[in-house]
């Protein structure tokens, strides 16, 4: 097996306490001790951007996870217990959302084995018809613009499910919980009592 060999180092002003390498781009996430989040190119490692702290979100970063396909940066706050969910071209949140512990451990999974649990949510045919009543016709004075507001905001929706037909954000914490949300926004369960977690692939172990 050949050894490791160090290609490269840079200095930065801050102690890096978190990072993540994107699963799909030459990119990598860092959170510093000063409660910034910034995001590197590798190769030379280029600043693509970076997100200072604010009261509004929170100042100390506990955990990262990019979402599979490497467009959006997910990060936990201890200090205001919220998840942000960051868009990878610029230094935005696109959703966030509270949770009632600190976070202390992330991961976001995709879906893809057919003998998973969760394969049944997209799995499921559309019955809808059968168990709620036919939708009512649009009034007539549905005007363009709300139109086009509509679709603005189904692109901003689409762009949050991302590519893939399922994912799920995992979060756990220390005082013994695990939350999952489908899409790193829908809160599809939660376990507590829980001592250690250890995830393997796309299998999530809790002992």
């Amino acid at each position: 097996m050949p050894a490791f060999r160090q290609v490269g180092e840079k200095q930065l002003p801050q102690e890096v306490v978190f990072m993540a390498w994107s699963p799909k781009r030459d990119l990598i996430a860092l959170a510093n001790r000063a409660g910034e989040v910034l995001l590197h190119r590798l190769a030379n490692f280029q600043r693509v951007w970076s997100l200072p702290p604010n009261e509004n979100t929170g100042k100390e970063v506990t955990a990262l996870a990019w979402r599979p396909d490497g467009k959006i940066l997910a990060f936990g706050l201890t200090d205001t217990r919220r998840i942000i969910l960051c868009d990878v071209e610029k230094p935005e949140s696109l959703h966030s959302f509270s949770v009632d512990s600190s976070i202390t451990y992330m991961h976001w999974m995709e879906v893809t084995e057919e003998s998973s649990v969760l394969t049944s949510f997209y799995n499921a045919e559309d019955e809808s018809n059968l168990l709620l009543p036919k939708l009512p016709a649009l009034p007539k004075n549905y005007s363009t613009t709300a139109k086009i507001f509509s679709e603005e905001k189904s692109d901003e929706i689409m762009k949050l499910l991302g590519d893939v037909r399922l994912n799920a954000l995992v979060l756990g914490g220390s005082s013994g919980f695990i939350e999952i949300y489908a899409y790193g926004m829908f809160k599809i369960a939660t376990v507590t009592g829980v001592r250690s977690v250890l995830v393997v692939d796309y299998v999530c172990l809790v002992i």
